[in-house]
């Protein structure tokens, strides 16, 4: 009976220890979750021997709170600097060429300026067309004749008419420059006639034909009249007799500068 007893009392004994025990480990899971420190359990208060955090919910305490003072700096093994930051991307816009302001440097041996020729190497231009030897004697303008284009073409030798030929005997014919003056402004103007100096006759360059060595056949226009003559530049004579008038002479004047003048 009295064994009996002494187990029983044991076993109120151990019943009560094991409350005292868990009682004390929620006292220290409390007290740690406060700011407070705790006090150190002794010997008999079981601390250490199972752990009290698992028996209940964490305190206000152990819920993280983000730092006040400044980061770190990660070491080598941080991973910083490891991606490149956005100063890789592309170009800005000041990469994009511009026109330069200096002046352009000279082109060397190997630059290629002038291997192909320019533009005025293309098909010569309208000045440059050429009466046919058709045209003159015919009566008919041709644009070859502008621009003092008429002489050129002539097909018989000229240039060795003068201003006053020998055996003439008549003073104060126009000059050749006259004469050529007077051919250029008509054909300038697209016309075939030209008023002969100090005269009422007009005379048809278009018409005029040498006849070599010296003779020659034109058209004039005479009082509305168109009329034909022949000619020699070296005697003077006009259809077979001498050019005794001012006016005759003029005329065969005219004619000879057109047919063996210079042009000039």
């Amino acid at each position: 009976m009295a064994v009996r007893c002494s187990l029983q009392g044991l076993r109120w004994a151990a019943a009560a220890g094991l409350t005292l025990v868990l009682g004390a480990d929620l006292l220290t899971a409390g007290a740690q979750a406060r700011p407070a420190r705790g006090g150190v359990g002794g010997p008999a208060s079981g601390a250490g021997v199972r752990p009290g955090a698992g028996f209940g919910a964490p305190g206000a305490g152990l819920t993280p709170r983000p730092g006040v003072g400044a980061g770190g700096v990660g070491g080598p093994a941080s991973g910083a600097g490891v991606r490149p930051g956005a100063g890789w991307g592309a170009p800005g816009a000041g990469l994009t060429p511009r026109p330069g302001v200096g002046a352009g440097g000279v082109g060397g041996p190997a630059s290629g300026a002038g291997v192909r020729p320019g533009a005025g190497w293309g098909a010569p231009g309208v000045g440059l067309t050429r009466a046919p030897s058709a045209a003159y004697g015919a009566a008919a303008y041709h644009p070859g004749w502008a621009g003092g284009g008429y002489w050129a073409a002539r097909p018989w030798t000229s240039g060795w008419y003068g201003v006053r030929p020998l055996g003439w005997g008549v003073a104060g014919l126009a000059t050749g420059a006259v004469i050529a003056d007077a051919v250029n402004s008509a054909a300038d103007q697209q016309s075939t006639v030209f008023v002969v100096p100090q005269t009422s006759y007009q005379l048809n360059y278009a018409t005029v034909l040498a006849a070599p060595p010296s003779g020659v056949r034109f058209s004039y226009g005479a009082n509305g009249v168109l009329q034909t003559a022949q000619g020699d530049c070296q005697s003077g004579q006009l259809n077979g007799l001498p050019a005794s008038s001012a006016e005759a002479a003029q005329l065969l004047n005219a004619a000879c500068v057109v047919a063996y003048g210079s042009g000039q």
